[in-house]
């Protein structure tokens, strides 16, 4: 064949292979230019929409180029029926544990929990684990071969708390002598299988009102948020230990530390050593810790006087789970043991139950709670609602000084001035009725206006009780969303009041809520409150971005990230809200992008060490003790 001739059969073969199965109509003398990056459809000069298909995570099938979804965060754990190849009895847990001692039960779930919470920990070896130790064959390979799914899970920590507050009501503290011991596992497993059986039902679809679906997500968002205890331990030495000493006295201020003494006879300092050391052992995987160990790094009752804060013997802890149930509590009320997360078990050992509850109760926003409600054993001061008051305004006034600090770090000392705080914005907005964010930075093109609060999730509204618990919480929210709404239209009618200056540019809006105590940020709760903001008439306008909401730990995330790869808070929030996480939380976002896991701010060196100096030298001053001791018998001898 001649060389027009293979010329012309190539085409011919392409125009079939091209155009064959297009109609008549269509056709034209041309060929359509397939690439790698624009494949066509087979027979046709169509454009394929896209070249393959994948199934995701989720199960759904969608384009290979597309990006995650909200919904591929979700993890899904393994059904009961897909483990035993049979349904789950509901009332099985119970029968269970009425032939389970307390503290067994308790000690089985502490030791999952911090399993779960230790630092680094990995959940997908932590289920491998469980599988490996607790289940028989074939069963075990089953659940593990089904595990190979990154997706899927198979320790449940709702399943725990409620397998640990079901055996607080059922479980004996002892069994009869040779009595046949309950089925532990079985009753896990259950709990895992029919958690959220008892719903109400109701509308699905989200829009200002979360429904009873939205209320569930979150609560389980709530309970599932896992915060950095670096993160808690650098905030809690700023909080508690530093800005007290620079700050007190200065506009009603107190001095925190002096106060939690005086409210409940005991130091921080002791607080610190017990909390730590028990923090120690859990990360080490000692969940049990003797109670004379405590009592050798103190004087003597000075560790049981702290531990008693935190801490709950049987009884007690029955008492409190009783009372809280009669406070409609739900599949996501654990009241007990948050309070009281280390369980004295005789007088012998301390369990702790979950090291992230302990590390919140000693170290996070929790001890406030000690000096509004001391104990009983210690005698209050003779003006101590009004001193409690004071601490707690003292603390957020702490919290959003805070903040203002990290927003500073992230801009920059450069010459060009970026974040005006509020103080300024007072004074250059100044009325009667104007309303003031706390903040406002400038990029250039665009005012980054936040408002920084430490309001949280009420109880009803984080434990997902029926009602509006949830809608009241985030209108309180909205109340300062009202001050980011009145300062960008200050900034909108005359901005110069501020900067000094008159800008020509044309600017945009960011509104950014920073909440220091946490939010469950997820597609729910984002479209509520924008839902809510809109109705309000808050935040309108073409040039005003969508709302956005962040926690104090995602602002240090970014604290980071701007000092590792130079990129700004502003940028940050734009990819976010372009991407298909827009309504998820930032810890979402950053953690599906990122390439290379997150360092601490240069800010935090040093500050988990002084968190936790108190015990440093106290586990320094009983080895001295003993070696003092050890030689003083060795020359007795």
């Amino acid at each position: 064949m001649e060389a027009g001739q293979q010329v012309a059969a190539r085409i011919g073969f392409l125009r079939r292979q091209l155009m064959d199965r297009e109609p008549g109509s269509l056709r034209g003398a041309y060929l359509a230019v397939p690439t790698h990056e624009r494949p066509v459809l087979q027979g046709t000069t169509a454009p394929a929409l896209t070249k393959l298909w994948q199934q995701r995570p989720s199960g759904l099938i969608t384009p290979a180029t597309s990006t995650t979804q909200p919904i591929d965060l979700i993890q899904v754990y393994l059904t009961f029926k897909e483990i035993f190849g049979f349904p789950a009895d509901p009332a099985y847990p119970v029968k269970q544990l009425r032939a389970l001692p307390l503290g067994i039960v308790l000690q089985f779930c502490a030791e999952l929990l911090n399993a779960l919470s230790r630092p680094g920990a990995s959940r997908p070896d932590v289920d491998r684990a469980f599988a490996t130790q607790w289940l028989k064959e074939p069963i075990r390979t089953r659940v593990l071969n089904q595990l190979r799914d990154p997706r899927r899970a198979l320790v449940v920590p709702q399943a725990l708390m409620l397998l640990a507050r079901a055996a607080v009501d059922h479980s004996p503290d002892s069994l009869p002598d040779g009595a046949k011991p309950g089925d532990l596992i079985g009753a896990l497993l259950t709990l895992s299988d029919v958690i959220g059986l008892s719903s109400e039902g109701g509308p699905t679809v989200i829009v200002d009102q979360p429904g009873d679906l939205g209320r569930e997500m979150i609560a389980n968002q709530y309970f599932n948020n896992n915060t950095s205890i670096p993160h808690t331990l650098a905030r809690y030495v700023r909080r508690w230990r530093e800005l007290p000493q620079q700050l007190a006295g200065s506009d009603g201020m107190v001095d925190l530390p002096a106060v939690y003494e005086q409210c409940t006879g005991v130091t921080l300092d002791d607080l610190t050593v017990v909390a730590g050391a028990l923090w120690a052992a859990a990360c080490n995987g000692n969940v049990l810790t003797s109670a004379a160990e405590l009592e050798a790094l103190l004087p003597a009752g000075r560790a049981a006087k702290a531990l008693s804060l935190i801490s709950a013997d049987l009884d007690t802890l029955r008492r409190a789970v009783q009372s809280e149930r009669a406070q409609r509590h739900t599949e996501w009320t654990f009241d007990a043991f948050q309070q009281r997360p280390v369980v004295r078990l005789g007088d012998e050992f301390l369990l702790v139950m979950d090291q992230r509850y302990l590390i919140d109760r000693a170290f996070g926003w929790l001890p406030i709670q000690d000096v509004r409600f001391p104990p009983d054993s210690h005698p209050r001061p003779a003006n101590h609602e009004k001193l409690a008051g004071r601490a707690v305004r003292t603390l957020r006034r702490f919290s959003e000084f805070y903040v203002s600090e990290v927003l500073h770090s992230i801009t920059g000392q450069g010459a060009t001035r970026r974040v005006y705080d509020d103080a300024e914005l007072k004074d250059a907005f100044q009325g009667k009725k104007q309303k003031i964010a706390d903040a406002a930075v400038d990029y250039g093109d665009t005012w980054v206006v936040v408002e920084v609060t430490t309001s949280q999730l009420q109880r009803d509204a984080a434990t997902a009780v029926p009602g509006n618990a949830q809608v009241k919480d985030i209108d309180k929210l909205l109340e300062e969303v009202h001050q980011i709404d009145a300062t960008i239209q200050a900034l909108r009618r005359d901005e110069s009041r501020l900067t000094g200056v008159t800008s020509s540019i044309r600017r945009r809006y960011l509104p950014l809520l920073l909440l220091t105590e946490g939010f469950p940020v997820n597609p729910v709760s984002m479209t509520v409150i924008r839902e809510r903001a809109n109705k309000m008439g808050l935040l309108q306008g073409q040039d005003v971005m969508p709302l956005e909401i962040i926690d104090v730990e995602e602002l240090e995330q970014i604290e980071a990230l701007q000092e590792q790869q130079g990129v700004s808070l502003l940028t940050i929030i734009q990819r976010k809200q372009s991407s298909n996480l827009e309504r998820t939380s930032m810890r979402s976002f950053l953690s599906d992008t990122l390439t290379t896991p997150l360092s601490h701010p240069q800010r935090f060196e040093g500050q988990i060490r002084k968190a936790l100096g108190p015990l440093e030298a106290a586990l320094l001053k009983r080895d001295q003790h003993e070696t003092s001791a050890s030689e003083t018998s060795q020359v007795c001898d």
